[in-house]
């Protein structure tokens, strides 16, 4: 019998909704509160690398995903003109009739992730989250913005950087910290010779492509920023491109389709990792509330899917909840700090071209290998 009846999701996006999911494939209720009241996604573009495959596939997932996506199975990075500097090859997780990793677009996998939980017939209320959560050592008592009230077996923080859980639970204090750096990612038009990601390291700032369909690819750029500027929308696409007047190749050559502020998003990166143990009681965090993650390794949504894919388990195979809970911490959290500081490290290393002993492609291809292992 699993440890728990039902469970109380605060959050819909990729963590929270992977999870809602996992658990009612397991057979456990769930329900879900989303703050938004659109209960829409923002962002564009987004990489699944092997380990979110494997992750996925073990929710039925995998082929869904590959269908809106565009795969591929090496990385590389460059110079400043698109000279191939260093190739990482990346483990086929799945098998050879899969691909290593894959680009896609953000709208695209929520959109797959909505229907399958439509179709489970899981509770959503966009538009909701909590005003208050009690706890005692059988269950949760939370009361919604909307008036309404609940009891749970477990309550999950899965409502991202900005977690209200974990202000509630663990104060303000582990909030994540401005790293110096934002990121951008301008959608466009995909060249048929782009069949894989690239990273081009230039003289103020790294800037890469990752194709998401047959058609598109989006640009990134991780902008050297001390102090985060905030730009209104009709200013993005002329600041974007004067950052990347820089590269010459490929880059230059997209930079010029870069015209429509909503095709553009711009946001500070931010980092930060919750000590040993994510819960209290009988409340977990998961996802981006536990560990905010740089863009740099490209993993934070795989690790989010991750944690559903082991809450999940943990729940099924425990005798109870405080096992469920303590068990999930001794899977998660090595593997966790490893994307978190790892991702954090290459960002530095950004920050100071030429930094001895840096070793970029090093720590990708050492990073991938350790995610490629059993989580």
């Amino acid at each position: 019998m699993p440890a728990v009846d039902n469970v109380l999701i605060v959050g819909g996006g990729i963590a929270g909704l992977t999870l809602a999911i996992g658990l009612n494939r397991a057979g456990i209720r769930t329900e879900i509160v989303e703050i938004n009241p659109d209960w829409t996604v923002s962002g564009l573009g987004l990489s699944l690398q092997g380990p979110a495959l494997r992750a996925l596939r073990m929710i039925g997932l995998l082929d869904q995903c590959v269908e809106r996506g565009f795969g591929y199975s090496y990385f590389s990075a460059c110079d400043v003109h698109g000279n191939v500097t260093g190739t990482v090859r990346m483990p086929q997780l799945n098998g050879p009739d899969y691909p290593a990793a894959m680009g896609i677009m953000r709208q695209a996998l929520y959109s797959l992730l909505k229907q399958v939980l439509a179709e489970a017939q899981v509770p959503v209320h966009p538009g909701v989250t909590l005003s208050s959560l009690d706890q005692d050592d059988n269950g949760v008592d939370v009361t919604f913005t909307d008036g309404r009230h609940g009891r749970y077996c477990l309550a999950v923080g899965a409502d991202g950087a900005n977690s209200k859980i974990r202000d509630m639970l663990f104060g303000r204090e582990f909030r994540p910290k401005y790293t110096g750096q934002a990121v951008w990612r301008a959608t466009v038009n995909r060249p048929a010779d782009v069949q894989a990601r690239y990273s081009f390291y230039g003289p103020r700032n790294m800037a890469g492509v990752n194709p998401v369909s047959d058609k598109q690819m989006y640009i990134y750029l991780v902008q050297n920023l001390p102090g985060f500027v905030h730009l209104a929308d009709d200013r993005l696409p002329a600041t974007i491109r004067e950052q990347l007047e820089d590269f010459s190749g490929l880059i230059a050559d997209a930079r010029e389709e870069i015209t429509d502020p909503s095709q553009i998003v711009y946001r500070p990166i931010t980092s930060g990792l919750l000590p040993a143990p994510w819960f209290r009681g009988r409340t977990i965090l998961i996802g981006d509330a536990a560990h905010t993650v740089t863009p740099h390794l490209a993993a934070g949504a795989g690790i989010a899917i991750e944690d559903s894919i082991v809450l999940t388990e943990m729940l099924q195979s425990a005798p109870s909840v405080v096992d469920a809970l303590e068990n999930f911490m001794t899977r998660r959290f090595d593997r966790c700090r490893l994307v978190v500081e790892n991702s954090f490290m290459l960002g530095e290393w950004d920050k100071v071209p030429n930094t001895p002993g840096a070793d970029p492609v090093g720590v990708l291809d050492r990073s991938l290998k350790a995610l490629a292992e059993p989580f």
